[in-house]
């Protein structure tokens, strides 16, 4: 049996319009997200749809994760936190980006947070 070791990223980010790598970094051990809860706790502009995608060396790994109503968080869970996800595996020294889509709406913005939970390694 692995030993898995949880761990949390959590990111902030203050209001932003919506574009690629709102927050950007490199895995400093390999990972397998099994995560992730986005939310945005402030809107202006009022979009019609908030979401972020989650990008391993430029490539879409997690996509579509949807906020859309201020203060009420979005999820993607793998099957290691009880959902239908299969778990995705970052290399160490990737670089990992997250991106924020925001549609429609008259110049809108969004306050962000995002956490992610990851096994270190490859877990299965």
């Amino acid at each position: 049996m692995a030993n898995e070791v949880m761990r949390v990223i959590s990111l902030h980010h203050e209001a932003i319009v919506a574009t690629d790598s709102i927050h950007d970094f490199e895995a400093l051990e390999a990972m397998t997200i099994v995560g992730v809860s986005f939310c945005a706790s402030i809107l202006t502009g009022t979009p019609t749809g908030v979401t972020i995608d989650i990008q391993d060396d430029g490539t879409d790994c997690i996509t579509a994760i949807s906020a859309g109503i201020a203060l009420t968080p979005g999820t993607w869970q793998s099957t290691h936190m009880g959902g239908t996800e299969a778990p995705v595996y970052i290399a160490a020294g990737s670089e990992v980006e997250i991106d924020l889509n925001l549609a429609e709406g008259s110049t809108p913005t969004a306050v962000t947070d995002v956490v992610i939970w990851y096994l270190a390694g490859a877990q299965h």
